[in-house]
């Protein structure tokens, strides 16, 4: 009986489909990370906000074909790590997992940072770095005795989320139709001016903004449950990064005709979206943001928290990381307290960034643009190099498509800022090391990394 309700219940998973796997994606990315980035972005862009987002939804568009393609090859498979492990070499794909790894390892670190900014600009007496300790404090805490974010409040929150872009956008058609902003819902100069048009200022700007792309892979992990994945998930994994472009390029948009000098007129970049709604006259919106996207940040940390500290004690049973350390599970809360004490202390290098979001958003970025880039380059390597493809179709979809990505990508990562690529060179440096030692010179093949737990 027991045999039998197990095997309808496998059934039952394979029954997810696409438009429900793209709202998963979608979700994952957390819509209102476009409002956070407004008051950083639109000033060194010169108002072309939209241009830098849509640029970098190109960059990722490459590298979600890229994944479409390796989905296809290894259908049951979702990460990186494991594309580049079996197309290209083990020691590389080992390193490309090793360098994703800093994603994982500092989402919290941004939730908790946006958290203080926010919260210190609502109630300035209270020091952000106060803010940062409190609520990371509380997220250790609440990982450490177990308690579980139920997923209907992610729900909630998502919903939220999506609800409140909708209202903004609502509110600034009124507003621009009434004659505020830009005074027209189209105004071309709102995503391209000629006259203010920087390129390093656009591609500074995708350098960072990849970041608000990470995670648009995770819906490789609903493969397994997915009804019939090798033809569902490319398609689900270009619809969330299109869609995803789209709603960001239309906030971006609607922000710009609404307030068309706000790329001189900002004070704050790192609070500049909480210029914006008093200058359109709705100041009640900026609460609105601030408990909306306030609530969407501490429950991405407490995920993220979760989710990280599963991985390294993931690889510290796996004897991929010092088992005594990471391996261990607390016997009273059943939960891996020295992963998640390690975590907090990670994110909170918030406290170092606390006048400078942009620099850690960079370094989220330096560790998903090689990520992206390797994956790319596994593409060329299993068809290309390995499977010995030929005629004019092979050369298009797995030479000059993945080519075109790893290009762009380079580009981007050339404006990734100096210290984000400096950190970034030093935690790379220090897994080349440890692999070194781990596999005896690289004589032996890397541990297996399971960074998608």
């Amino acid at each position: 009986m027991n045999e039998k309700k197990q095997k309808r219940e496998i059934s039952l998973k394979r029954t997810l489909t696409l438009p429900l796997i793209i709202m998963f994606g979608l979700s994952y990315l957390a819509p209102t990370v476009v409002f956070n980035y407004y008051g950083l972005f639109t000033p060194g862009t010169h108002g072309m906000y939209t241009l830098a987002l849509c640029t970098t939804a190109v960059v990722m568009a490459f590298t979600a074909y890229s994944y479409t393609q390796m989905v296809k090859a290894y259908p049951s498979a979702g990460s990186a790590y494991t594309y580049i492990s079996k197309s290209v070499q083990p020691h590389l794909g080992f390193l490309s997992g090793w360098v994703m790894l800093v994603d994982y390892l500092l989402l919290p670190m941004i939730c908790y940072l946006l958290l203080g900014v926010y919260i210190n600009e609502y109630f300035p007496m209270i020091p952000v770095w106060a803010i940062v300790v409190v609520v990371a404090a509380i997220g250790m805490i609440i990982n450490i005795v177990g308690i579980k974010t139920a997923s209907i409040i992610d729900t909630i929150v998502t919903c939220a989320a999506i609800a409140f872009t909708i209202l903004f956008v609502a509110c600034i058609v009124r507003y621009v139709t009434g004659g505020g902003g830009a005074g027209t819902l189209f105004d071309p100069s709102a995503f391209y001016n000629p006259d203010n048009f920087e390129l390093k200022g656009v591609l500074s700007a995708s350098a960072v903004l990849c970041a608000s792309f990470v995670g648009f892979d995770a819906v490789t992990t609903l493969a397994e449950e997915a009804k019939e994945p090798e033809k569902v998930m490319g398609k689900a994994i270009m619809g969330v990064v299109i869609g995803a472009g789209i709603i960001f390029a239309i906030v971006a948009y609607f922000s710009q005709i609404a307030w068309p000098s706000a790329h001189v007129d900002i004070q704050d970049p790192d609070t500049g979206i909480f210029e914006l709604f008093p200058h359109i006259g709705m100041s009640w919106l900026g609460t609105v943001f601030f408990i909306v996207d306030n609530c969407g940040s501490f429950v991405c940390a407490l995920a993220g928290m979760g989710a990280v500290s599963r991985i390294l004690y993931g690889m510290g049973r796996d004897n991929i990381l010092p088992k005594k350390f990471f391996g261990r599970i607390s016997p009273k809360f059943r939960t891996p307290v020295n992963n998640i004490i390690l975590t907090t202390l990670i994110a909170l290098t918030a406290l170092f960034y606390q006048d400078n979001v942009m620099g850690a958003a960079s370094l989220v970025s330096f560790g998903a643009v090689c990520g992206f880039f390797m994956v790319n380059f596994s593409v060329i390597s299993h068809y290309i190099i390995k499977g010995r493809e030929k005629g004019f179709s092979a050369m298009i979809r797995h030479l000059a498509v993945p080519a075109l990505g790893m290009m762009s990508l380079l580009a981007v990562f050339y404006f990734i800022e100096t210290p984000a690529k400096i950190l970034g060179g030093i935690w790379l440096l220090t897994g080349v090391i440890y692999l070194l030692i781990k596999t005896k010179g690289f004589r032996q093949l890397p541990p297996e990394m399971k960074i998608d737990e």
